[in-house]
């Protein structure tokens, strides 16, 4: 792995080879002769070891290989054995995969058209956090099943995830949920949450929102919350706010107990609210649920949500797991998983984890600064610190 990063390709097939029967080192190779990295460009020998490794249990080598039989690239191109190959990719546990089993059935490749399956499927990968499922949905209710503010919820959550052709969508929606909205309160909603936060009206967007939030729409309800929050379009009303995300947050609405545990603050019904929040998947409450739960000594508990922040990818909830695992609060001293997450903060732009890193490398063998470097995808710089201590080992000998 280090000398394909090193682009060092013959040196890496080299020791791939060496590597047996290992699901990684037989994705590897297949990844190698697939680009024509340091061999030929080999589509058909790729796809023998990918196969291999699939049938190892190796999810990311069974989706290549769907990718080969859906593309005819060094096989007969073959639909259904694609479709075979995602869905193998998805039970090991590819979130892409089970998008692409969800565009199959959407389109009919390699089976009947199964919008109801399409869905399904579509649904689970956005639940594990494939943001493109989200775009997925918001087309088939809006140009499929003909639900629009269906597509508007979807779409609007595909946005916030910064999937940038849906705001184009939710512009094109916004003038036919306009002709729903004497009919359908769902349409006012959405129109209403388009309307001040993608449109920059909100003004506009709170008077669309007050009936639905009258009525108990959540959506409604937390929407306008932010706005009087914030004072966006109205007069600005912290107990009024507190009231609209109450109201939200009991019906089941995530993002509203995740509002209502930041506008608490610091006292005990934030706890109560975030973790709420938290345990809806709303992945900003895990560092401040960490946080909050820090400031009451509960430091396991703790713990666990900035793990789940820094899977999530928030660079503070890295940094903050790091530190506990080499200081051991909320369970042991885990060098290997504080190396891990100072180094993951490299992928998010982020070099404030390496001064700490620099500090506790000297403590580790060169086997968990590798295992430490594989975790959070820095082999490089994880050898770089192996090799600066191998000649004080050497010295020291």
């Amino acid at each position: 792995m280090l000398a394909v990063q090193r682009r060092a390709f013959d040196e890496a097939r080299e020791q791939l080879e060496l590597a047996g029967p290992d699901d990684r080192a037989l994705l590897l190779l297949g990844q190698l002769a697939s680009n024509g990295q340091g061999e030929p460009t080999d589509p058909v020998k790729a796809g023998q070891l990918y196969e291999r490794a699939a049938e190892l249990g190796n999810a990311e080598a069974a989706h290549n290989l769907g990718v080969l039989y859906a593309t005819g690239r060094g096989v007969a191109q073959d639909l259904t054995v694609a479709l075979r190959w995602y869905r193998r990719s998805a039970e090991l546990g590819d979130v892409s995969a089970r998008r692409m089993v969800g565009l199959m059935y959407a389109t009919g490749q390699g089976v009947a058209v199964d919008e109801d399956e399409a869905e399904r499927q579509w649904r689970s990968a956005a639940a594990d956090g494939e943001v493109r499922a989200l775009h997925d949905l918001g087309t088939l209710f809006g140009y499929h099943k003909g639900d629009l503010p269906e597509a508007a919820s979807w779409y609007l959550l595909a946005a916030k995830a910064g999937v940038e052709v849906a705001e184009q969508e939710l512009q094109l929606l916004a003038p036919k949920l306009q002709e729903l909205v004497r009919v359908d309160s769902r349409a006012r909603t959405m129109l209403g949450v388009i309307r001040a936060f993608q449109l920059d009206d909100p003004a506009g967007g709170a008077e669309l929102l007050t009936v639905p939030a009258q009525e108990g729409d959540p959506i409604a309800q937390r929407s306008l919350g932010y706005l009087v929050q914030h004072g966006l379009g109205v007069e600005q009303d912290d107990v009024r706010a507190a009231t609209l995300y109450q109201a939200a947050a009991d019906a089941g609405d995530g993002f509203a107990a995740f509002n209502l545990g930041v506008l608490s603050g610091s006292s005990p019904e934030a706890v109560h609210w975030l973790r709420r929040a938290a345990e809806a998947g709303i992945s900003e409450a895990y560092p401040l649920l960490g946080d909050r739960l820090s400031e009451r000594d509960l430091d396991e508990e703790a713990l666990r949500w900035y793990v789940r922040g820094a899977e999530s990818g928030d660079k503070g909830s890295m940094f903050a797991a790091a530190c506990w695992y080499r200081d051991g609060f909320g369970g042991p001293i885990n060098l290997v998983q504080a190396l891990r997450w100072y180094l993951t903060m490299l992928n998010v732009g982020s070099g404030d984890g390496i001064h700490e890193a620099h500090e506790i490398v000297p403590r580790m063998t060169a086997d968990e600064i590798y295992e430490a470097g594989r975790l959070s995808g820095r082999l490089l710089e994880a050898d770089l610190f192996v090799q600066r201590q191998a000649p004080r080992s050497a010295a020291s000998d």
